[in-house]
């Protein structure tokens, strides 16, 4: 029986938005993501959040005693991004530009991708699921049963070998637990993938429309100053969450923001083809309660972020206005944003944004 996963992809969807957009590709990418999770089940980000994204029926101070955060200071080696941070940024974006040769004149060895076709019989009779053609296969990745991927390794593609494994007692199918099979498995090829030169022309073939690069040294520079971007703001984020002295926040406040993430995640679910049920029986919450609880620490410190930012935009008098809204996604058409996080919550994260900039315009970084 297939696992069911959840990674949480509508509620990490919303950090990102919390986050901040990056480039125009990216924005795309992640509506589209977000489209194809919330076809099913609407989520009401907005829930708990009045028009300017403030928190509803809440009065920051109330729950808050702010530390001094203006003039803060900050280690200049904190939020300074690594030749090492920027290279495995480059390197994850060219992973997209890949391509890949089929190579036939070696033999397979450990950590190569082998495409295969196969048929796995047990006395002699072929069993449903244990066939396939032109699968992609990872020798050492342990995704087949016992040491099939070893009985690979030395062989050369074109060739046909007999695997022979034992199927565990274990095994979820009762009528082939503790079997013996025999899969006969053609080697198609080896898969290697093969990089894309960086180049300032593959820069301006590839990357400018999409990301705004102009050159290598361009988007070393522009990925070096997101990554100390982000650093700042987690730096300042965590600096006043520590430095500020929070009340008990009542329950309810925290609660609106446990349903939108129990929302989120019913939402999910049903795109995958599973309800809210199938997904508390395959990780072992007994009820929904059970969940719930297992996400309040969690809402609970975002609605802490919530006070904080709501806080020290009341004392510098900062509120969200159309052309913030546009700066924040980069001048970029947000329409699809505001249909499925709507207003509101779109105007939580601007006003996030405009708290920690206004921080880090004031800190002293040395």
């Amino acid at each position: 029986m297939r696992k069911i996963y959840a990674v949480g992809c509508m509620l990490m969807l919303s950090a990102a938005l919390m986050a901040g957009c990056g480039t125009s590709k990216q924005a795309e990418e992640k509506t589209t993501e977000i489209k194809a999770e919330t076809e099913n089940i609407t989520v009401d980000y907005g829930k708990g959040l009045n028009a300017d994204g403030t928190l509803q029926d809440v009065n920051a101070a109330d729950y808050i005693t702010l530390c001094k955060y203006s003039g803060i200071k900050i280690d200049k080696k904190e939020v300074t991004a690594t030749d090492d941070e920027i290279q495995a940024q480059v390197d994850a974006l060219m992973s997209s530009y890949q391509t890949t040769k089929e190579i036939t004149d070696r033999a397979v060895k450990d950590g190569d991708t082998v495409n295969i076709d196969y048929t796995g019989k047990v006395d002699d009779k072929e069993f449903d699921g244990g066939s396939a053609q032109g699968y992609d296969l990872t020798i050492g990745s342990k995704t087949f049963i016992d040491d099939f991927e070893d009985q690979l390794v030395g062989h050369n593609p074109g060739e046909t070998v007999e695997v022979k494994v034992t199927f565990p007692e274990d095994y979820n199918s009762k009528d082939l637990a503790g079997k013996d099979a025999v899969f006969t498995t053609t080697i198609n090829y080896i898969s290697e993938k093969e990089d894309a030169e960086l180049t300032d022309d593959f820069v301006k073939k590839n990357l400018t429309a999409t990301y705004g690069f102009t050159s290598v040294k361009d988007m070393k520079k522009q990925i070096k100053d997101n990554l100390e971007n982000n650093k700042k703001n987690d730096y300042v984020w965590n600096y006043l969450m520590e430095n500020s002295t929070y009340k008990d926040i009542p329950k309810e406040i925290v609660d609106t923001r446990v349903d939108v993430v129990i929302d989120g995640l019913k939402s999910e679910m049903s795109a995958q083809g599973y309800s809210l049920e199938d997904y508390m029986s395959s990780y072992g919450y007994k009820d929904e309660q059970a969940l719930r609880d297992a996400y309040y620490d969690t809402c609970e410190n975002t609605i802490k972020t919530y006070i904080l930012a709501d806080a020290i935009a009341s004392k510098e008098k900062l509120s969200v206005t159309e052309a913030d809204v546009k700066d924040y996604f980069n001048g970029q058409d947000y329409s699809a944003y505001k249909e499925i996080y709507s207003d509101n919550y779109i105007n939580r994260a601007v006003l996030n944004y405009l708290v920690v900039n206004n921080v880090i315009e004031n800190a002293v970084i040395e």
